[in-house]
């Protein structure tokens, strides 16, 4: 099986920069989430390089995984960030982004949320719809100063990816259609507190092809000769993120050279373009280390229970994804096919479906693959199951990033009224 760089085998055992995944998983249990800083670096010097000489910005996309230390090394790297919530606001800027580098994007955002982004003077807050428009407006006004706006465009494009990724499409609740955002500028150029700084397009998620991008960009284009029409000055277009990673062999990495091509020497002068890489940067520097709890035949067919489920990697469940998954140690022996399922009392709780694998033992450990974004960052506690611990691999030794929860931090928070005592 293909395999990412920073994992190697040597003896028979699976090791990750250097380092045995059996001591890792003695070290810290399962599950277990593990990370390559070299990986996501790497995958960052790939986007440098494939936009080199064109006025790019990078904004990561908090929500593929918010941990703290990968915000970190992120911020130090001179990204910026995109983040969805007041949550994700916060936690970007106590990991060292600074205000102005990030944006706000989402479609729901809370008057709270809105009034923290102006109080912080972040790069931009991505308009959703006209009634978010007015309220940023009248909180501008109340405060005295301009409010820096870009707009969210939805022009019902639906590039090839699962139904729940494509977010410019027709029948999505995200952003503005053609006569809404017709109707934003109009607002936009009368209003006395709100500036325009640029227009947002996200297509959706998990996107191997260039070509919706292409349509993507000359629509952002021609709203931006309307906008300059207008007598208006937007400082960005911004084509989200979306850059899918292969999650099996016949995948192929998005091509982030053919997209740079599309834009290359079509940038109007003064303007940069923004893109919000996530899964790009860390989907295939994660994998989730889980244990071999039992294994059963249930009509005929067999099951190989781990330690590890939905509330641990949403995905499977959630999207139908597919990850790929391997023995951390490889037991000779005839492959045979299984569902690799969690100890979770549903029947959606299904890491890998018929998985082909070598001979399995409880107690051995797997990998499940490409896990570093939307992993983590959609944990649950259902079943009552905490959390499991995080972990970066950086230059040959493992820092604890995240420690796993315990049965008291489950009812942290809870109280028992007084009638019930």
């Amino acid at each position: 099986m293909f395999l990412p760089n920073w994992l190697i085998a040597y003896d028979g055992i699976l090791h990750a920069e250097g380092i045995p995944l059996t001591r890792i998983a003695e070290d810290f249990g399962t599950p277990c989430y593990l990370y390559s800083s070299a990986r996501i670096r790497e995958n960052l010097k790939r986007f440098r390089e494939a936009f080199a000489g064109i006025p790019v910005e990078l904004h990561y996309a908090v929500k593929a995984n918010p941990l703290g230390a990968i915000l970190r090394l992120l911020a130090r790297e001179g990204l910026g960030a995109e983040v969805v919530s007041g949550g994700e606001l916060l936690r970007a800027m106590w990991a060292g982004f600074p205000p102005e580098k990030i944006i706000f994007t989402g479609v729901g955002k809370a008057v709270w949320e809105l009034e923290l982004a102006l109080e912080k003077g972040i790069r931009a807050v991505v308009v959703e719809s006209l009634e978010e428009l007015r309220t940023i407006e009248g909180m501008a006004r109340e405060r005295g100063r301009s409010a820096p706006v870009a707009l969210r465009l939805n022009p019902g494009l639906s590039p090839e990816t699962h139904p729940h990724l494509a977010t410019a499409r027709e029948g999505t609740k995200f952003g503005l259609d053609p006569p809404g955002a017709e109707r934003a500028l109009e607002s936009i150029r009368r209003s006395e507190t709100l500036r325009l700084v640029g227009f947002h397009l996200h297509l959706g998620s998990q996107i191997l092809d260039p070509e919706p991008y292409a349509a993507a960009w000359e629509y952002l284009l021609g709203m931006y000769r309307g906008a300059r029409e207008a007598g208006l000055s937007p400082e960005f277009l911004d084509l989200g993120g979306g850059f899918g990673i292969p999650y099996a062999p016949e995948e192929r990495r998005f091509p982030l050279g053919e997209l740079a091509e599309v834009i290359r020497g079509r940038i109007p002068k003064g303007v940069t373009v923004m893109f919000e890489p996530g899964r790009s940067l860390v989907g295939d520097a994660g994998i989730l280390l889980t244990r071999v709890l039992y294994i059963k035949e249930v009509h005929g067919k067999r099951y190989v229970v781990v330690d590890a489920g939905m509330n641990d990697l949403l995905r499977p469940a959630l999207y139908g994804a597919r990850h790929r998954i391997v023995p951390v140690v490889n037991r000779p022996g005839p492959e045979r096919e299984a569902d690799i399922v969690g100890p979770i009392c549903e029947n959606a709780d299904v890491l890998v479906r018929e998985a082909v694998v070598p001979p399995l033992e409880p107690g051995d450990i797997l990998a499940v693959l490409d896990v570093g974004a939307y992993g983590s960052s959609m944990f649950s506690q259902y079943n009552s199951r905490p959390r499991p611990a995080e972990v970066l691999l950086h230059r040959g030794k493992a820092y604890p990033v995240r420690e796993r929860e315990t049965i008291e931090d489950l009812i942290r928070g809870e109280i028992i009224p007084e009638f019930l005592r």
